[in-house]
């Protein structure tokens, strides 16, 4: 058997015994054995600040874009930089090279209490015509059982690597997006990946022209906040 050990050691000073909060990211691709925190003796442990009163956690699903590959740590997935923005609680559905659309993986979705739904696997469609036959189908299911949340739907960011296959990915997500607007979804928001990383540091938001950097999911991470806001998560 494998066996990662992850040992991070850091000291932080408190001068002034102020009590203070932190957030601990768990890593994106490693099982958590145990954790082990030290603390000054006499120190007082309490509960953590606590995420903000919405009624559920936001739901991301998706690829290993989603999942939080190639973030350089934990807290450079752009869901835990939007978390340290808005402070409420999300769930990640992001799998590698897994999550096309499955119906039944829809199903698991809709049955889940959500604030938002964030619908994102436009990367693990094997084609073009996959990401058509699949992409609103699965969000009718999740739509029926959750009529009124604000859904976030994404294209995938690198649309430089295969021009005709990646225009044909984003207009089956817009149209996805603009049926459900004609059907009276007032409730709908669509992240253009083709406008997601500026021109000037397009070279520097890629790991692979696939992955993102840290920067990369920076600005994710702003667009997604920014929708979320305009849906009244905030």
């Amino acid at each position: 058997k494998l066996c990662n050990v992850i040992n991070i050691s850091r000291k932080i000073k408190n001068p002034a015994n102020e009590m203070r909060s932190f957030t601990i990211n768990f890593p994106l691709y490693n099982d958590v054995a145990s954790v082990y925190i030290g603390v000054k003796k006499g120190s007082r442990l309490d509960k953590g600040t606590p995420y903000k009163s919405v009624d559920a956690p936001i739901v991301y699903y998706g690829s290993s874009i989603t999942q939080g590959g190639c973030a350089t740590r934990p807290g450079m997935c752009y869901q835990n930089i939007v978390c340290r923005k808005n402070n409420i609680h999300y769930i990640n559905l992001g799998f590698s090279g897994s999550a096309r659309g499955e119906k039944n993986m829809a199903e698991y979705i809709a049955a889940m209490k959500m604030s938002a739904f964030v619908y994102d696997y436009d990367h693990n469609a094997p084609n073009a015509q996959h990401l058509k036959d699949t992409h609103k189908p699965f969000l009718d299911i999740i739509r029926n059982a959750h009529p009124d949340i604000p859904v976030i739907m994404l294209t995938m960011p690198c649309t430089n690597l295969d021009i005709g296959e990646n225009r044909a990915r984003r207009e089956t997500i817009l149209e996805t997006y603009n049926t459900l607007k004609a059907q009276g979804d007032k409730n709908v928001y669509f992240i253009d990946g083709s406008t997601m990383f500026s021109d000037d540091y397009f070279d520097d938001c890629f790991v692979d022209l696939c992955h993102p950097t840290d920067l990369g999911f920076t600005k994710m991470a702003e667009k997604t906040f920014k929708a979320l806001s305009e849906a009244g998560i905030k």
